[in-house]
């Protein structure tokens, strides 16, 4: 390990959160049908995906291992960061490849992060949060961004506009299974962006979720 990369991390209870390496690939892609049951086909990584983001920016890739087995995942790339103008995740995600990743790029975009069902509840996420901003600190990046799904939403939305619900949960009077626990992950909700993907659980809403680097240094 140099600079702290690869990153290695072993938990109290015994997992592993690292850089994610090529063996993992198949396993990964396996994880993804399971986290993300209800999402569009076309947006779900495959073996082949993964093994790009390793070529094209491996210091932004991270799993979970519990032993041999993956348990957790997430997906990153540099970026801009553009709050009037987000892009839809199809748009960002290139066909699954990333080569939109920024090589110089101000911004870590968490594109995906997901927890296999059986493991959930032992902190995985934040494990994984941390791990993406111990990156943005040692890349001296402003900070990371996600585009959280609200994925509560779905279930209500022939009750009430995901503007209402949006507006309970920044009033604290409203959880969502996801971005709830984003926010309670040191993220900031920024604004609620309709259509980003393909998902009924959200209805293809999502919201602009902000990390910031309180250690960034700009550049002289």
């Amino acid at each position: 390990m140099k600079d702290g990369f690869p990153y290695l991390k072993k938990t109290a209870d015994g997992l592993v959160v690292q850089s994610t390496e090529a063996k993992h690939a198949a396993q990964l892609e396996a994880l993804q049908e399971t986290v993300f049951p209800t999402l569009a086909k076309n947006a779900l990584f495959r073996a082949p995906h993964y093994l790009n983001h390793i070529r094209i920016f491996p210091e932004g890739q991270f799993v979970v291992t519990d032993g041999d087995k993956v348990v957790g995942m997430t997906s990153t790339i540099r970026y801009h960061l553009d709050e009037k103008k987000p892009s839809t995740f199809a748009e960002v995600i290139d066909g699954g490849f990333l080569n939109t990743h920024e090589p110089d790029g101000e911004w870590l975009l968490g594109l995906d992060i997901g927890t296999h069902p059986q493991w959930r509840g032992r902190g995985i996420a934040r494990h994984l949060y941390d791990a993406r901003q111990q990156t943005v600190e040692r890349l001296n990046l402003r900070g990371q961004y996600t585009y959280g799904m609200l994925s509560g939403y779905g279930a209500l939305k022939a009750t009430m506009r995901a503007e209402e619900y949006y507006a309970e949960l920044i009033a604290g009077k409203r959880k969502d299974p996801t971005v709830s626990r984003q926010i309670a992950n040191g993220f900031e909700a920024v604004k609620l962006v309709p259509g980003y993907l393909e998902d009924p659980i959200c209805d293809n809403y999502v919201v602009l979720l902000v990390r910031k680097n309180p250690n960034f240094k700009p550049a002289c």
